[in-house]
């Protein structure tokens, strides 16, 4: 995950539209919001090259729980697809003891080009504030990041960082930054609802 960009003023203006990822682009793009759900504000800035097609993407949402419960939601790697919008399948494909490695498949619409993602991820945990992830083999150039959490006033700052090379086919249009901040949004959104709704049901009578 390589020097992590900084961020200009995240705190200003925060309530925007509400990834792919992911996971996630990769971990990171895949649920519609319940029109129901209390809305998290996120935050998501892309950088894109029109030449290399490389992006950059840093993120951020505050989420009135523990430490603890992000740190939960956010290494439930089998669950992830029930969680972050356009993921198919997320499940641990490592034996225990090895390197956590994650299998990730979820489908893309760029524009008018369907993106088929199959995506293997290495995770580096540090308990219980920063995952690193990087990776391994996949149908993109490349993807490496990191998900940090930090103590917030009453809650928990969620910050996510990743920079991708998508590949050769990736369509590349001016403005197409907007698109991937509003589904990197989403996917903060969605992670935000999900240890939200854990949060309620350990605090139910």
């Amino acid at each position: 995950m390589s020097a992590t960009p900084s961020f200009v003023e995240l705190d200003r203006n925060m309530p925007r539209r509400s990834f792919f990822l992911t996971l996630f682009i990769a971990l990171t793009c895949f649920l519609p919001l319940q029109a129901t759900a209390l809305q998290l504000p996120a935050r998501a800035e892309v950088d894109r090259s029109m030449l290399t097609g490389k992006i950059d993407i840093q993120a951020f949402i505050d989420v009135p729980a523990d430490l603890p419960a992000a740190w939960e939601v956010l290494t439930d790697y089998n669950k992830l697809a029930e969680i972050v919008p356009d993921m198919e399948s997320s499940r641990i494909v490592s034996k225990p003891g090895d390197p956590i490695k994650v299998y990730q498949r979820g489908n893309k619409s760029w524009l008018l080009v369907n993106m088929p993602l199959e995506l293997v991820f290495r995770m580096d945990e540090t308990p219980p504030s920063q995952i690193r992830f990087s990776l391994v083999s996949g149908n993109i150039g490349d993807m490496y990041g990191e998900w940090r959490l930090y103590t917030f006033g009453q809650g928990v700052r969620i910050k996510y960082v990743a920079h991708m090379k998508p590949g050769l086919f990736s369509p590349r249009v001016p403005g197409d930054s907007l698109l991937i901040e509003s589904d990197i949004e989403n996917m903060m959104q969605s992670i935000g609802q999900e240890i939200l709704r854990r949060k309620n049901q350990t605090t139910r009578p």
